[in-house]
């Protein structure tokens, strides 16, 4: 089961700016999807097995490396970010349901630090696949997750165990390989950073698996389709992730933006 706000359905004010720049980089990736079906694609090859501070400011940036690239909400505590994202989802006010970008979600996480199953690897890939499944809106893909071998890295523990491979055989895989649908979509993962500091003190099994939510996007970002737009949320104090993504290319912040402080 997806993790879900604990702020949906709370009216939501300010920050137009935020959803027109998402909307921008959506209609970026909708206007690339036919140049993308034309031409050789240029992402990293993928097989299975294979290694591949004001609080009261929020910024967002992105960056454009070939057809990896996605948006990063940074911002302090109470800026706002968990509220972005829900209003994103499940908007409240008439522009966000004229804008319609809800209609655009391929699928969601929302981590808490108070909430340990939101934190865990395991139960993120398996709502993602979950979710993908009930969108409709990659036809293809769940015939291809019914797969005997697919299932088996989905099992508990077993998914625990490998993430890393449970998310490419589950996720990226059949993802790449069924037909790009006709606009973009966004993977959201909201609090991104919660969770890094449990990550920091456990043993990694195997040696080179991912410890934590953000360290299995950061290092495998790249290899999701070009139509999928991803959209992390963290806050600025937290310079881990702000590394991770910074080596994987992924947006970093450069500056902020004053705006009306939000509860998270």
């Amino acid at each position: 089961m997806a993790q879900t706000s604990l702020l949906q359905g709370k009216r939501f004010y300010c920050r137009e700016w935020v959803f027109h720049k998402i909307q921008h980089c959506l209609q970026e990736k909708t206007n690339s999807l036919s140049v993308v079906t034309s031409t050789p694609s240029k992402q990293p090859l993928l097989t299975p097995g294979g290694g591949a501070s004001n609080p009261g400011t929020l910024t967002t940036e992105s960056t454009k490396s070939g057809s990896s690239w996605g948006v990063l909400l940074v911002g302090g505590p109470g800026s706002g970010k968990t509220a972005l994202c829900t209003e994103l989802l499940w908007p409240t006010s008439a522009q966000g349901t004229h804008r319609g970008m809800q209609q655009q979600t391929l699928a969601f996480h929302f981590c808490r630090a108070d909430d340990s199953d939101t934190l865990c690897i395991g139960g993120f890939i398996r709502g993602l696949v979950a979710q993908i499944c009930r969108s409709g809106l990659v036809p293809g893909y769940e015939e291809k997750v019914r797969d005997p071998a697919v299932q088996r890295t989905l099992q508990p523990g077993e998914c625990e165990r490998n993430p890393t491979e449970a998310f490419k055989r589950c996720v990226l895989l059949p993802l790449l390989s069924v037909k790009p649908p006709q606009q973009s979509l966004f993977l959201l993962v909201d609090s991104i950073d919660e969770g890094c500091q449990l990550g920091e003190g456990e043993q990694r099994s195997p040696p080179g698996s991912p410890r934590t939510i953000a360290e299995l996007l950061a290092s495998h970002h790249e290899f999701l389709p070009p139509w999928l737009l991803l959209i992390c949320s963290a806050r600025r104090q937290n310079k881990a992730i702000t590394k991770l993504f910074t080596a994987s290319g992924f947006p970093v912040p450069t500056g902020a933006t004053p705006e009306c402080p939000k509860r998270d």
